[in-house]
């Protein structure tokens, strides 16, 4: 009697504790994840989570992050040039600020001469910024492209109100008359050389995706698509079914 009741509980109770076991085992990754991703998502701020970046090309496509595939680029004597989304580049450098239109770059009087929107941006060839000129210093606006009068050499800009030159200083603009023989070297967009295009994708790309963010997406499991979340909440259940069941146990062994 007492053997085949025992008998008959031993495959039960054996049967319990491969279920534990393997609940176990299969919410043990996802607890990795979590106590992995929590301890820094605890200290966010000292260790500058959000302001570090994603430098890992292959969590970059997940996320789809790309780069523009031709942004406009000028080479302006022997410098290039580059807007790549809200970002200006001279070579690899990037230049301070945001910019939304790249209209021309030329090298004049030993500076550079960037129209940007309405604008134009003075650097120097080491790409300090010198100063911005718009509306208010005379700009015309619209810029639509810019040039160097070869005869005279006077910076001219093509606007939606017409052709400008200035003076040396940018101190004045005046109406410019279009004179035969006088001859206009307008900037024009070029391609970039394949290894300063992969150079600025690289860096364009490696300033997008803070480290915070995929540390969050992993520990809430977005990371791992529209069922990600699925996992860990069920990663939580089983976390929960194993406190049950190993409680159980336990009290079970001291009956």
């Amino acid at each position: 009697m007492s053997d085949r009741s025992n008998g008959g509980k031993r495959p039960r109770w054996r049967s319990i504790r491969v279920w534990h076991r393997y609940l176990g085992g299969s919410a043990a990754l996802c607890v990795l994840i979590l106590a992995i991703t929590g301890i820094p998502l605890n200290h966010t701020e000292p260790l500058e989570l959000d302001s570090r970046y994603i430098q890992s090309n292959w969590i970059l496509d997940r996320y789809g992050i790309q780069a523009p595939q031709a942004p406009p680029s000028y080479r302006a004597g022997d410098h290039r040039v580059t807007l790549m989304g809200d970002n200006l580049y001279l070579g690899r450098r990037k230049i301070e600020g945001i910019y939304r239109q790249l209209g021309g770059a030329v090298l004049f009087r030993e500076l550079l001469v960037i129209a940007v929107g309405d604008n134009l941006l003075l650097l120097t060839p080491q790409g300090e910024v010198i100063e911005r000129l718009g509306g208010a210093g005379g700009v015309p606006g619209g810029i639509k492209r810019i040039g160097i009068e070869s005869a005279e050499g006077r910076l001219v800009v093509d606007s939606s109100a017409g052709r400008y030159h200035s003076d040396a200083n940018f101190l004045h603009w005046r109406r410019r008359a279009d004179k035969a023989g006088s001859a206009i070297e307008w900037a024009v967009p070029t391609p970039l050389e394949a290894t300063l295009k992969v150079a600025l994708d690289n860096q364009f790309r490696g300033a997008i995706l803070p480290v915070e963010r995929v540390l969050l997406d992993l520990h809430s499991g977005r990371f791992f698509g529209s069922a990600g979340p699925w996992i860990m909440d069920a990663a939580a259940v089983a976390l929960l079914m194993l406190a049950i069941s190993g409680s159980w146990t336990w009290f079970k062994r001291r009956g």
